[in-house]
């Protein structure tokens, strides 16, 4: 009787392991909403129709209403995959834990992992000094590019918050943009990537360029460990220009990235936050 028991308690735990351990029929991919919800579809379909087909399970979009939504997805595990920058991936994975690095964009240059500070043509502003007594406009509070480095680009030389005339977050790279070039705002801070999208604009770089840490892809950790090594590699095999440039033109290739990339970004973000 005793055997018995025993093993049917073995049997138990190797179903119950086999369980755990099986692929999802399904996969969630968070982004947050750095453009418009219809730019970001177009942007990320073409990859995650050639992830799916690669590892052989359905990739859906869920584009996130603000970062802060985004990083409690992925940070919880509501999302299985994720596109982040710096800061949401540094909140997180020191707040929540449950987060994985994946493999990180390449691009051509090194563009997206670039800031630029812009003003309008005709402001008259030439530096960050010029700022002082100026308007400001960040894009989400919860982002690297557009509010914790272009706010210690700021603090570096000089010019705080109480500085400047008046300043507000809009949301999005593209939202800086485009107020400065109606000049609603005098300057802003947002990845190079999106500037030159918008260069034909009555924009200027008054500082910058300035590297950042890459963008990523992560996933939760509660993925089997054999599914994040399959996502791993299919990201890293894509060979398609298309698939590639569909994410964004100067995209060349996904690859290795570490926690340690991160390192000089959550100095700047406790600096940032400690003012």
């Amino acid at each position: 009787m005793n055997k018995l028991f025993v093993s049917v308690i073995f049997v138990m735990q190797l179903f119950l392991t086999s369980a755990l351990a099986a692929e999802p029929a399904q996969l969630s991919f968070g982004i947050y909403p750095y453009d418009t919800p219809t730019q970001i579809y177009q942007s990320f379909e073409p990859l995650l129709k050639h992830l799916s087909k690669v590892i052989g399970i359905p990739v859906k979009i869920v584009i996130a209403p603000n970062y802060m939504s985004h990083i409690i997805n992925i940070g919880q595990g509501r999302v299985d995959l994720g596109f982040m920058g710096p800061s949401p991936y540094i909140r997180a994975k020191d707040k929540y834990g449950g987060v994985e690095l994946i493999s990180r964009l390449v691009m051509r240059d090194n563009k997206n992992d670039r800031l630029v500070i812009i003003a309008h043509k005709d402001s008259g502003i030439r530096n960050l000094k010029d700022l002082r007594g100026k308007t400001f406009a960040f894009g989400d509070f919860q982002s690297y590019g557009s509010h914790f480095y272009p706010r210690y680009l700021l603090n570096r030389e000089g010019v705080k918050l109480k500085d400047l005339k008046s300043y507000d977050f809009l949301g999005s790279h593209s939202k800086v943009v485009l107020a400065v070039s109606h000049k609603d705002f005098d300057a802003g801070g947002v990845r190079e990537d999106i500037y030159e999208k918008y260069r034909d604009r009555p924009i200027k770089v008054i500082a910058g360029p300035y590297a950042i840490p890459p963008h990523v892809i992560v996933c939760s950790n509660k993925l089997p460990a054999g599914l994040k090594s399959k996502i791993r590699t299919a990201l890293m095999g894509i060979k398609d220009r298309r698939v590639l440039q569909g994410v964004d033109p100067a995209l060349e290739s996904f690859g290795t990235v570490s926690d340690n990339d991160f390192r000089q970004a959550r100095d700047i973000v406790n600096f940032v936050e400690d003012r």
